[in-house]
């Protein structure tokens, strides 16, 4: 079965470039596991990475590797909500999008 998993920070003013580059930069190799990801800058001016997994296997083995995602990122953010570094979504996919 498919995972998601949603880690949201709040920016520090101007940061938001910096940051989701610094993510994308990181990802750039690839994760294994890791299916899909998107960055969201919602209204409420933070970021969420939504992470789509393979498997809950595979998102446990990411959890417990050695990805430092949060402390690359961590210097340029006002508030990391350390609640949703840790809550994992996981359930059938009911509708998705994937663009041309």
């Amino acid at each position: 079965m498919k995972m998601m998993s949603v880690i949201a920070v709040t920016p520090k003013e101007g940061a938001v470039d910096e940051i989701t580059s610094l993510i994308i930069q990181s990802r750039e190799d690839g994760v294994e596991g890791l299916n899909v990801y998107s960055i969201v800058h919602t209204r409420e001016e933070q970021l969420l990475v939504i992470n789509e997994w393979s498997s809950i296997d595979a998102f446990m083995n990411y959890v417990n590797g050695p990805h430092n995602m949060i402390e690359l990122i961590e210097h340029l953010c006002v508030r990391l909500d350390e609640e949703n570094v840790c809550k994992a979504y996981s359930g059938a996919i009911i509708h998705q999008e994937i663009p041309n």
